[in-house]
């Protein structure tokens, strides 16, 4: 990727609008069959470089943050097309943006890494992870799933991060939890929505019962 003369912390990157948000260390596996994305993957591929995952706003509207992906693996089609897992590497900020000749957009990005300078405190990562293992346990009864969930990672931005990654939302709230500076406002921000998405999924499972046989009354 070029570095920018003006800014040197600036580089290109190029990107690829979706109707999704990707959070580092989550696996997106995406179907590529526009030329203009063919081309881009492929030099991606080549070079062994990242292309930048932003959430698509409107046609000419991007989120201001997005993530960097990495294809980990491409399954090449005969009449052309591609089927590629990519994992999320880091967070990036959009300078600007442009139109390149193939067609696809080249944004001029820079680094935006999580705020470590004020830790969350050990109350509020113990309480993330309770809440949880509540929310994973509630999702499961109510959507007839089931979660293997051995450990949660101790480090708090990984925490953070896996939580974000888990967390069903639409997708304007997901990217809310992207954009956030800070890991300690990320948890805050993550335990509040915990908080109340604990309480609509503790309804749900009262709601949804498992079907009880008939009774039938008779008079004989």
């Amino acid at each position: 990727m070029k570095k920018m003369p003006d800014d040197v912390s600036a580089r290109e990157l190029p990107l690829f609008p979706l109707n999704v948000v990707l959070f580092p260390n989550e696996n997106l596996p995406l179907h590529i069959f526009e030329m203009r994305y063919r081309i881009m993957i492929q030099r991606c591929i080549e070079n062994k470089e990242p292309f930048g995952v932003v959430l698509a706003l409107s046609e000419n509207h991007l989120a201001p943050v997005g993530t960097a992906a990495l294809v980990t693996d491409v399954d090449r089609l005969p009449d052309g097309r591609m089927k590629i897992n990519t994992v999320g590497t880091e967070r990036f900020r959009i300078k600007d943006w442009v139109v390149g000749n193939d067609g696809y957009l080249i944004g001029t990005i820079v680094d935006y890494p999580f705020d470590l300078e004020m830790p969350p405190t050990q109350e509020l990562t113990q309480r993330v992870v309770r809440r949880m293992k509540r929310y994973l346990q509630l999702l499961a009864e109510t959507n007839d799933m089931s979660f293997q969930v051995d450990r949660f990672p101790e480090d708090p931005c990984q925490l953070a991060v896996s939580t974000a990654i888990a967390l069903q939302l639409d997708l304007e709230e997901k990217q809310e939890l992207l954009e956030q500076t800070r890991v300690a406002d990320l948890l805050k921000y993550e335990d509040d929505i915990l908080a109340e998405e604990i309480k609509l999924l503790w309804v749900m499972s009262k709601v949804i019962q498992p079907p009880q046989d008939e009774f039938i009354f008779s008079r004989n």
